[in-house]
């Protein structure tokens, strides 16, 4: 009788413990759908957004340079605004990375300020003629003010 009253028990809380886990495994793929990328709003507006974006390499240099301008479109600041580039080849393979702050560093809401990537070509695999592609990607720390 005693093993049949511990099978019966470990196959309750067996049961109990897939409840237990099961519910856990929502709540955690509940959250993760909830999460709001760094660069966007509640309602799913981007943030901070590049504009007027030029990429050139200045008369006998060997430096590859990305300039534009970023674009706050939340209701709040952001301070310590970089941009961040990924250098790709024909081959889509990266071929070099780069950053670069705004100036100024903060953003006040509705505003733009410039940026500008200075990229070495010896930091360039393949140097800069190895370059058919870039990506760009803004980001910053949000300053909401919360008063009591």
């Amino acid at each position: 009788m005693p093993l049949i009253h511990t099978s019966a028990t470990m196959m309750a809380i067996l049961i109990v413990l897939v409840g237990t886990i099961s519910i856990i495994i929502i709540n955690t793929e509940a959250f993760a759908q909830n999460q709001i990328p760094l660069n966007r709003s509640g309602a799913g507006m981007i943030d901070l957004s590049i504009q007027g974006v030029s990429a050139f390499v200045p008369e006998g240099r060997d430096i590859y340079t990305i300039t534009g301008e970023v674009f706050n479109n939340n209701t709040f600041p952001f301070n310590g605004v970089q941009v961040s580039t990924t250098l790709y080849d024909n081959n889509s393979q990266v071929v070099g990375v780069g950053s670069g702050y705004t100036s100024p560093s903060g953003i006040q809401p509705g505003l733009k300020a410039p940026f500008k990537i200075d990229i070495f070509g010896g930091e360039i695999m393949g140097g800069i003629d190895a370059i058919n592609n870039y990506t760009l990607q803004a980001s910053g720390d949000l300053q909401v003010q919360i008063f009591p």
